[in-house]
């Protein structure tokens, strides 16, 4: 697994009761696209990172960051849109607005 950013360390991911979803603000937490995945997802099935599957191994996690850069030198990133995928018995949605979010799947879902 590549290092972790050192900003964002200590982003933690806001639980809203009422959609039963973990969302993390990238933005705000200053955090890439990838990392805010591990981020949101290690807090709500409660796994250190260094316990879950590799990120990379589910995902294109470069593709991921590049898809949603905040500022591509090309362009090309977007500006509204979403990627949606499972992961570690959760369901991921990175959003461009800068949201990730995270909710966790039925056992059968997973």
């Amino acid at each position: 697994m590549a290092i972790p950013e050192r900003l964002g360390v200590d982003a933690v991911a806001e639980f809203d009761p009422e959609t039963q979803v973990y969302i993390i603000n990238r933005a705000e937490a200053d955090l890439s696209p990838s990392y805010s995945v591990i981020k949101a997802v290690s807090q709500a099935t409660a796994t250190a990172p260094d316990e879950m599957q590799p990120l990379y191994e589910v995902i294109d996690s470069d593709a991921l960051d590049q898809l949603f850069a905040r500022e591509d030198p090309h362009g090309t990133a977007l500006s509204d849109g979403f990627a949606r995928f499972r992961y570690e018995g959760t369901e991921v949605t990175v959003y461009a607005d800068g949201r990730t979010t995270v909710s966790r799947l039925d056992s059968d879902e997973s």
